[in-house]
C-alpha cells in the first residue's frame, strides 16, 4: 500500500511485515499477455508466473547501427508521429492492463525495472522504505531495503561511495546496494537508496521491552559504543542523528548494531555544520539544536538510550531548549549508582566535557570517570529577565525584536564587554554592535546577527517576519505594510545574517558553503537590481513629463526585485504585465504612449530571463507604470487635440473648394444660358445660321459624322477595355501573395479546432506556452472581439448545412486557394480565366478572414501551438 505522510516527523519508523507477492484477480491473462507480445515485444512476465506481477526488463536504445534512415537516425515518419504514437500505445497498455497499482505510483519505474518491489515496511521523517528484490540475473532471492527520500531531501554521495567500496565487510555499516535520483510517476525527481535488509529489525524492538536486565543493557551499551567509536574513528564521520530505529540489528547474541540513515552523518573534520539534516529531538544533543555537528553528540544520544534502557523512558528535558546548554538533565530516575554515572556522563550539557569511547570503556571495566561540572556565566540581564549564555540572550532579542532594538541601542557596550571577558566568545564580528552607536536604525540587524552566531537552528526573523527563503518570497508578494522591513533587512544587510541559519534546501546542501544560497542571492542581486533601477530613473528626470515615484512605490520596487530574484515564474507574470498594456482588451493603458517608458518595457521583454538588467529594467518598468500612463495620457490629450486641428483644417478647406466649384459652375451656367438667348434672338433678327450652304455640311451630313464618331469611340473603348485586361491578367499572379498566407491561416485554423475539439484542449507545463494561451483566451473573449466573432459566425451560418462552421472547411478553402493562386500566376493560360483565378482568389481570402475572426484567430495559433505541445512533450 502507499505510505501516508507521518504527522510527526520524529516519529519511530514502524516495522510492517512484508506481503506476499502481488496476484491480479482479473481474468483474462492470456488476452494481456497477447497484447504484451504486442505492444512491447520481447517482453514477458517475470519469471513466467502469470500471477505474478510482471517486471519489465528496461529496453536499450540504440544509438548506433545503420537502418533504413541512414546510421542511428529513425525514419522521418517515426520522428514525426513518434510522441503520438507513443501516447497511443500508453493508453491501449493502460485499457489493457487495468488501473496502476499503488506501488506502481509511489516508485518509479526505472526503479521498478531494476527491483521488485514486494511490499512496504515503514516511513520516517524523510523517507518511505519499501521491501524489493533485485532483478538483475545472480541476485534473485536477496533481500534489500529501498528506501525513497521525500521530495527535498538528498543523499551523501561522499559517504555512500566509500560504504558501497566496502560492501559486506564491515559490520557496523549497511552494505549498499544502489543509489542515485529518479523520477516519479507524477514528475517529481527524488532521492532513493538501496541497501543491505535487516531481518532482526533495530535497536527500538529491543528498548520496547524496558528495563532490561543489567548484563543485556551492559551489552547493548558496548555495542553500540563499538558502533559509535567505528562511525568516527574509522569511516571519520559524525552521526547526529543516532536513535534506536537507526541502529539495525546485525546480530543479537552477541549485540552487533549498524548505523543506518546518512542524512545525519557529516564528515569529522568539519568543526560546524549548517545544514537541513534531518535530526530526533529527543535523542539530540542540545549544540546539534543549535547547529553544532560534531562527535560528542552522538554520545549524548547513546545517554538517552541508556537511560532508557535501565528505566523504561527517556529523561525529562525542559520546555524551553536553550537552557538546556548549561542546564543538566534530572537522572533520579536511574536508581542504580553505577548506571546513574554512565548517564550523567553522557548527558553533560557540555561537549567538551561530555564523556566519550575512553569514558565508557572505563566504566565498562568497573571504573568511576570524573564527570565535569558546566562552568555558569555571569548573568547579563535584558527586559528584567537574566541569561546566562548568548543562545538564550540571542533568542529573546530576536522573539522581543521591538524591545531588544531599544535595549541593544543602549547597552551594545555592556554586551560587547559581556562576550569579551565573561563568555569568551571571540568567534561573533563585534562590528554588528559597534554601528549601533552611530546608526541606531541598525539594532535590528545586530540582533539578526546574534542569532545567527548562536541560535542558527531557529528559523531567521527580522522585526518579527520570518526572513527564510519562503518568508521573504512571502513578504514580497505579501501586503504593501511589510515591504519597508524588507526592503531595510536586504539595505542593512539581515538577510546575509539569515543565510546563516539552516535551511532544507538540497541545492544549498549541495553547494558546500553552508548557507542558504537562494538568501545570499538576495542579498547579492537586489542591491545591485535597484541600484540600476535607481540610476534609471535618475537618467529619466530629465525627460519632459517625466513624474519620480513615491517612497511608498519604492518599497514595493525592493519587493519586486526580491520576487524576481526567488520565483522563476515571477517574470513571466510581470513580462504579462507589460504587454497587456499594449494589446490585451480591457488592460490596455496610455502607458506605451511614452517613449521613455517604452525602451524600458523593450529592455525587460526582450532581455534574458534570471539576468540582472532584465530584471532592473522589469523593475524600474513597473515601478514607472504610473508615471508612464499619466504622461500617455497627457500625450494622447495632445494627439487628440492636434487631430481635432486637423480635421477642422481640412473641413474649411474642403468648404472653400466647394463653395469656389459652385461659384464657378453657376458662371459657367449663366454664361452658357446667355449665349443661348443671344442666339436664339439672333436668329429671330434674321441672322445668317451657324451652317450655311457654301462650302459647309448640312445637318444629315452632321448626323452620320456623329454617328461615325460614336462607333468609332466604342471601337476604340472595346480595343483599350481588351489591352486593360491583359494587363491586368498580367498582374494576376500577385494574388498569390495574400492567397498562399490566408491559405496556411486556413488550413492552421481548421487543423487547431480539430486538434483542439479530438484532444480535449491543450496540455503543457511550459511557461510560454501557458502564458499564450491564456493571453489568447482573453483576448477572443474580450467584448470588441466576441462582437466581431458573433458577426463573423452569423456570416458564415448563411452557407447552407452550416458548412462554414466545420473544421474541414476552412482546410479546403486553404487548398483551393494554393490552386487559384497557381492557375493567376501561369502565363500560359488565358487572361480571362487567369483574371477569374484572381477574383475567386479574393473572395476565398475574404471568407479566410471572416472564418479566423469566427473563432477569435484563437484556433489559428492552436493549430500551431497544439502540434509542438504533442512534438516536443
Amino acid at each position: 500500500m502507499a505510505a501516508p505522510e507521518p504527522t510527526d516527523p520524529n516519529a519511530r519508523t514502524r516495522r510492517i511485515d512484508p506481503t506476499g507477492p502481488t496476484t491480479r484477480i482479473a481474468p483474462g491473462a492470456g488476452l494481456t499477455r497477447r497484447m504484451t507480445a504486442l505492444l512491447r515485444p520481447g517482453v514477458s512476465p517475470a519469471g513466467g508466473d502469470p500471477t505474478r506481477t510482471a517486471v519489465l526488463e528496461p529496453r536499450t536504445r540504440r544509438l548506433g547501427g545503420t537502418g533504413p534512415a541512414g546510421p542511428g537516425r529513425a525514419p522521418w515518419w517515426q520522428r514525426l508521429l513518434g510522441p503520438l504514437l507513443r501516447w497511443f500505445t500508453r493508453l491501449t497498455w493502460r485499457v489493457v492492463e487495468g488501473p496502476a497499482s499503488e506501488l506502481e505510483y509511489a516508485i518509479p519505474a526505472e526503479l521498478r525495472a531494476v527491483y521488485n518491489v514486494q511490499g512496504y515496511i515503514g516511513n520516517g521523517g524523510e523517507a518511505v522504505v519499501y521491501l524489493a528484490e533485485p532483478v538483475a540475473e545472480g541476485e534473485t532471492g536477496r533481500r534489500i531495503a529501498l528506501k525513497l527520500y521525500r521530495p527535498g531531501h538528498d543523499i551523501n554521495r561522499e559517504l555512500l561511495d566509500r560504504l558501497r567500496a566496502r560492501g559486506s565487510t564491515d559490520p557496523h555499516t549497511p552494505a549498499i546496494h544502489g543509489y542515485g535520483r529518479a523520477r516519479t510517476s507524477w514528475g517529481e525527481e527524488i532521492a532513493w537508496e538501496a541497501q543491505e535488509y535487516f531481518a532482526e529489525g533495530s535497536l527500538r524492538a529491543l528498548i520496547d521491552q524496558a528495563p532490561l536486565p543489567d548484563e543485556r543493557a551492559r551489552a547493548v551499551v558496548e555495542a553500540v559504543a563499538d558502533c559509535l567509536h567505528h562511525w568516527q574513528e574509522s569511516l571519520q564521520h559524525n552521526h547526529t542523528d543516532v536513535k534506536p530505529e537507526n541502529l539495525l540489528v546485525r546480530s543479537l547474541d552477541p549485540p552487533v548494531f549498524a548505523l543506518t540513515d546518512f542524512g545525519g552523518a557529516v564528515r569529522a573534520t568539519m568543526s560546524r555544520v549548517y545544514g537541513g539534516l534531518a535530526v530526533t529531538e529527543d535523542y539530540a544533543a542540545p549544540e546539534v539544536i543549535e547547529g553544532r555537528r560534531e562527535a560528542p553528540a552522538a554520545w549524548w544520544s547513546l545517554g538517552v538510550m541508556a537511560h532508557e534502557m535501565v528505566t523504561g523512558r527517556r529523561p525529562p528535558r525542559g520546555e524551553n531548549w536553550l537552557t538546556a546548554r548549561n542546564t543538566e538533565l534530572d537522572v533520579s530516575a536511574v536508581a542504580d549508582d553505577h548506571w546513574r554515572l554512565l548517564v550523567r556522563g553522557l548527558l553533560t550539557p557540555v561537549p567538551d566535557a561530555r564523556w566519550g569511547d575512553a569514558e565508557v570503556r572505563q566504566w565498562l571495566r568497573g571504573e568511576r570517570p570524573q564527570v565535569s561540572r558546566p562552568r555558569r556565566h555571569a548573568p547579563v540581564t535584558f527586559a528584567g529577565v537574566s541569561h546566562d549564555d548568548p543562545p538564550s540572550l540571542a533568542f529573546d532579542l530576536m522573539d522581543r525584536s521591538d524591545k531588544g532594538a531599544v535595549w541593544l541601542r543602549t547597552h551594545n557596550q555592556i554586551l560587547r564587554t559581556w562576550l569579551d571577558r565573561e563568555v569568551r566568545d571571540f568567534t561573533f564580528d563585534r562590528a554588528h554592535l559597534t554601528q549601533v552607536n552611530d546608526h541606531p536604525e541598525r539594532a535590528h540587524a545586530a540582533i539578526s546577527a546574534l542569532a545567527a552566531q548562536f541560535v542558527p537552528g531557529l528559523a531567521p526573523r527580522y522585526r518579527g517576519h520570518e526572513v527564510s527563503a519562503e518568508g521573504v518570497l512571502a513578504l514580497a508578494v505579501g501586503e504593501g505594510s511589510r515591504h519597508a522591513a524588507l526592503r531595510e533587512a536586504v539595505e542593512f544587510g539581515a538577510l546575509g545574517s539569515a543565510a546563516r541559519h539552516w535551511c532544507d534546501h538540497a541545492e544549498c546542501r549541495a553547494q558546500g558553503t553552508n548557507r542558504c544560497v537562494l538568501l545570499e542571492r538576495v542579498q547579492h542581486e537586489v542591491p545591485l537590481i535597484m541600484r540600476e533601477a535607481r540610476s534609471t530613473v535618475d537618467r529619466l528626470a530629465r525627460t519632459a513629463g517625466f513624474t519620480r515615484p513615491e517612497e511608498h512605490h519604492w518599497e514595493a520596487a525592493w519587493a519586486r526585485a526580491t520576487e524576481l530574484v526567488l520565483d522563476p515564474e515571477a517574470t513571466g507574470r510581470y513580462r504579462s504585465l507589460l504587454r497587456a498594456q499594449s494589446w490585451r482588451p480591457g488592460q490596455r493603458s496610455d502607458a506605451p504612449r511614452a517613449q521613455w517608458w517604452s525602451g524600458q518595457r523593450d529592455t525587460a521583454l526582450r532581455g534574458a530571463k534570471g539576468a540582472q538588467a532584465t530584471n532592473a529594467a522589469l523593475v524600474t518598468a513597473v515601478l514607472l507604470l504610473p508615471s508612464a500612463v499619466q504622461a500617455g495620457a497627457a500625450e494622447r490629450d495632445r494627439d487628440r487635440a492636434a487631430a481635432r486641428e486637423r480635421r477642422q483644417d481640412r473641413w474649411t478647406r474642403f468648404t472653400t473648394a466647394v463653395g469656389e466649384g459652385w461659384t464657378g459652375t453657376r458662371s459657367r451656367v449663366s454664361g452658357m444660358i446667355d449665349e443661348r438667348r443671344a442666339d436664339a434672338s439672333g436668329r429671330r433678327d434674321g441672322a445668317v445660321p451657324p451652317y450655311s450652304p457654301w462650302g459647309r455640311p448640312g445637318p444629315g451630313d452632321q448626323r452620320d459624322a456623329a454617328r461615325a464618331e460614336r462607333r468609332r469611340r466604342r471601337e476604340a473603348r472595346r480595343v483599350q477595355r481588351g489591352m486593360d485586361q491583359v494587363q491586368r491578367a498580367m498582374k494576376a499572379g500577385n494574388c498569390r501573395r495574400f492567397a498562399r498566407p490566408a491559405a496556411f491561416a486556413g488550413v492552421l485554423d481548421g487543423v487547431g479546432l480539430w486538434l483542439w475539439e479530438s484532444g480535449g484542449g491543450l496540455f503543457s507545463d511550459q511557461e510560454w506556452v501557458a502564458g499564450t494561451l491564456s493571453g489568447l483566451q482573453t483576448f477572443r473573449d474580450s467584448a470588441p472581439i466576441s462582437a466581431l466573432a458573433d458577426l463573423a459566425s452569423s456570416l458564415l451560418g448563411l452557407i447552407p448545412g452550416g458548412v462554414g462552421l466545420v473544421w474541414w472547411f476552412p482546410v479546403l478553402l486553404g487548398l483551393g486557394l494554393l490552386f487559384l493562386g497557381r492557375v493567376a500566376a501561369n502565363a500560359h493560360r488565358k487572361a480571362r480565366t487567369r483574371l477569374v483565378a484572381y477574383r475567386l482568389a479574393v473572395a476565398g481570402s475574404v471568407l479566410v478572414g471572416v472564418r479566423l475572426l469566427a473563432n477569435g484567430v484563437f484556433f489559428l495559433f492552436m493549430g500551431a501551438l497544439i502540434p509542438y505541445t504533442m512534438l516536443t512533450g
